[in-house]
């Protein structure tokens, strides 16, 4: 089972050749009539003539029914002090003999739902906790927290990128408190940053919307990424998923349209740098689908989280050279992770230098320790 609570949030094809160039994105040339963003929403092109009947789904993502009000008065009544109501809400949530929530990384659910089944993605348990604190009056907000990138795979052909959203509960009269479901892999040193509501429940939208996607579910798959989008209109991530649909439909000049949006608002966005690769790959188009997988490349060499995994990929190959020219870069970019200079350590005993594989198991030993 895997340890980072992820939402699906972008298709792309996973590419790990080298290169380098200037980050710089080509101008789009389509080869068909001009595609507009809003040709792109209205699904004239994908559904056809029913496109016009289309309505987007509803699925009240913050809702709390009488059902959950009755529960939460019992558990956390609101005449407690805010610090009591927070405490005793977690462990409502979390706790045994109450709900119970266990983590599962597919399961993308409302409120409601994961109030339900207690379980869910880190979405799932957002929801659900922002919407019992605000009916107890509590002041939260969602935020986005920047984790070392995780992937996985589904099929021989779509990559899923995971990002993690939890939530921040504004106190009165005391420090912030910051809530999240991976309360072992969550790092309180990860960059993170406020996300809207509507922003945050759009991510439920994606995630639907790819699982129809993966369900080969066109219809439906574009219903929920429009409704998505029309939350998070400068998304860079929901644009790049509509490529992939319009992408895996054959309609190319679609796609590459939803790709230069979401470069427009996100100009290193790797997963659409790397979906036009793909894109151009399948169009025959080699120049440019080497030239966007370059810089896919370089964006991702940015990334210690990503020198780190090649690291270890050179680690296990018995190329400890590459190993540590790979950790010295992870190190330049983010000098407080634990694991970096383990690694470090054991490459340098695979080297013979003893005394810098020390060095690094002390400055290993040396860093803080966070929940």
């Amino acid at each position: 089972m895997r340890t980072v609570h992820k939402i699906v949030f972008s298709l792309i094809s996973l590419l790990f050749l080298g290169g380098c160039s200037v980050l710089k994105t080509q101008d789009p040339v389509y080869s068909a009539t001009v595609i507009t963003r809003a040709d792109l929403l209205s699904g004239e092109a994908l559904l056809g003539p029913k496109a016009k009947d289309m309505i987007l789904p509803e699925d009240h993502v913050m809702q709390v029914n009488d059902t959950m009000r009755k529960y939460l008065n019992r558990y956390v009544p609101r005449k407690y002090g805010e610090t009591t109501r927070v405490k005793v809400l977690a462990k409502m949530i979390f706790g045994q003999g109450a709900l119970g929530m266990t983590y599962d990384a597919s399961q993308t659910y409302t409120a409601r739902d994961a109030f339900l089944k207690t379980e869910g993605n880190c979405l799932a348990f957002s929801y659900l906790f922002a919407a019992l604190a605000r009916e107890q009056g509590l002041k939260v907000s969602f935020q986005e927290v920047e984790i070392p990138p995780q992937w996985s795979s589904v099929g021989d052909e779509l990559y899923y990128l995971s990002r993690h959203v939890n939530i921040r509960i504004h106190m009165r009269e005391m420090r912030d408190l910051v809530i999240d479901i991976d309360r072992v892999n969550y790092k309180s040193h990860y960059r993170a940053w406020k996300i809207s509501d509507d922003n945050a429940i759009a991510l439920y939208y994606s995630n639907k919307g790819t699982d129809y996607l993966y369900d080969g579910d066109y219809e439906n798959a574009f219903r929920y990424l429009v409704k998505g989008l029309n939350l998070a209109p400068y998304e860079a991530a929901l644009w790049s998923n509509l490529g992939v649909l319009y992408r895996m439909k054959e309609m190319y000049g679609y796609a590459e349209k939803a790709y230069f949006i979401a470069l427009k608002y996100d100009n290193s966005n790797q997963s659409a740098l790397s979906n036009l690769s793909v894109l151009y790959d399948h169009m025959g188009e080699v120049e440019k689908s080497e030239y966007y997988f370059r810089l896919a490349k370089e964006h991702q060499m940015k990334n210690p989280y990503y020198r780190y995994h090649q690291a270890q990929e050179a680690f296990d190959m018995g190329d400890y050279g590459l190993a540590l020219y790979h950790l010295k870069g992870a190190l330049k970019r983010q000098n407080n992770e634990q694991k970096f200079y383990n690694l470090m350590a054991e490459t340098y005993v695979q080297l013979g230098q003893g005394e810098k594989a020390d060095q690094a198991w002390a400055k290993a030993k040396k860093l803080v320790s966070y929940p």
